[in-house]
């Protein structure tokens, strides 16, 4: 996109340096460092202890969710249609205010 609002401008060169390959720019690199939130995926980082309340949270929200799931299809089954959609509107509040919650404690912990 940032290619269509520049102008291209021709570049001459003289015969011989294009002929012997001489021509082309060389690649800089770039000297940045990079740095992550998380810690690099190997096998040694992902059973070590600093992840571990990550996989918690994970699996707690897994869990939490399944059996919000769970008891809203037996709640609708058994035809208490009512307290099925109780659950349902109670998850998708609970999971909404904690999903932007947590989006909100990440961006104010950088």
């Amino acid at each position: 996109m940032s290619e269509m609002f520049r102008k291209r401008q021709i570049e001459v060169i003289d015969f011989r340096t294009f002929m012997a390959g001489n021509y082309r720019k060389q690649n800089r690199l770039i000297n940045t460092s990079i740095y992550g939130f998380m810690p690099s995926i190997t096998v040694s980082s992902f059973l070590s202890p600093d992840v571990a309340g990550i996989y918690a949270v994970v699996l707690g929200v897994f869990a939490i969710g399944m059996l919000s799931h769970c008891l809203e299809v037996y709640a609708a089954g058994s035809g208490r249609e009512a307290l099925a959609e109780a659950i349902e509107t109670l998850t998708r509040l609970a999971f909404s205010i904690g999903g932007f919650s947590f989006i909100g404690w990440f961006l104010l912990s950088l």
